[in-house]
């Protein structure tokens, strides 16, 4: 029975700097809501307060004192939170900015797939096992599904896949490209997701994080990007 590799660049770890879903939200509600009352709302509900106290009992002037300092204390740390809001989002433009040179440039990448276009062979790497006597690279679909298998070289060379079984080109996609190392019993001593390559299509936001897009729409980390050239 053939061993199939246990790891796939199709379920990376999530990045350091990931939230889940509705992360940060609550911050930015309570700032709608309190920014929903503005100062003149408050003055015209202190009026109508005092058109309809009681002459007989009226309210202690001090508390309207009172009341209108602390409504100007939270209208201003509103202030402050929008301020600090728009300085967030100018330096996660500096950010993208960073990466726009990126766009263009053929980017090495680990724990990513590799898109096949139809024609063009597929490049990879690998770095290699020492303990290993023999190698297959193991070529699966984005469903996890093995799509074929084949003998590659042990080391850190690049290497290719044409893209094709028994003759025909597969279809248009993303695949991952895995490397299974056996020992001379015909062990598995180790894996290996390959570092493969793709030209830099766009640079994005996807919920403050920054996204490098590759031909094909493979997306990734810049922390993913371990080189790059013409």
């Amino acid at each position: 029975m053939q061993a199939s590799p246990t790891v796939s660049p199709f379920n990376p770890l999530p990045s350091a700097g990931s939230q889940p879903n509705g992360g940060g939200s609550s911050n930015s509600a309570g700032s709608e809501s309190l920014e929903a009352v503005d100062f003149q709302n408050f003055l015209t509900l202190l009026t109508a307060q005092l058109r309809n106290q009681d002459p007989l009992d009226p309210s202690d002037s001090t508390e309207f004192v009172a009341q209108l300092a602390q409504f100007t204390s939270v209208e201003q740390l509103v202030n402050v939170n929008n301020k600090i809001d728009d300085l967030a989002t100018a330096l996660v433009a500096e950010g993208i900015d960073k990466y726009a040179s990126w766009i263009g440039k053929q980017a090495e990448v680990a724990s990513a797939p590799a898109y096949f276009d139809g024609s063009a062979p597929v490049d990879y790497r690998f770095s290699g096992n020492s303990k290993a006597t023999r190698v297959e690279t193991v070529i699966t679909s984005s469903s996890g599904k093995e799509v074929t298998r084949f003998a590659s070289l042990n080391g850190p060379v690049t290497q290719s896949w044409d893209g094709k079984i028994d003759g025909q080109p597969v279809s248009t996609g993303s695949y991952g490209v895995t490397a299974l190392y056996y020992d001379s019993q015909d062990n598995v001593v180790g894996e290996e997701i390959a570092h493969t390559f793709g030209n830099v299509q766009a640079v994005r936001l996807d919920d403050g994080n920054t996204k490098i897009v590759l031909n094909g729409g493979v997306e990734l980390t810049p922390e993913q990007v371990s080189g790059l050239g013409q």
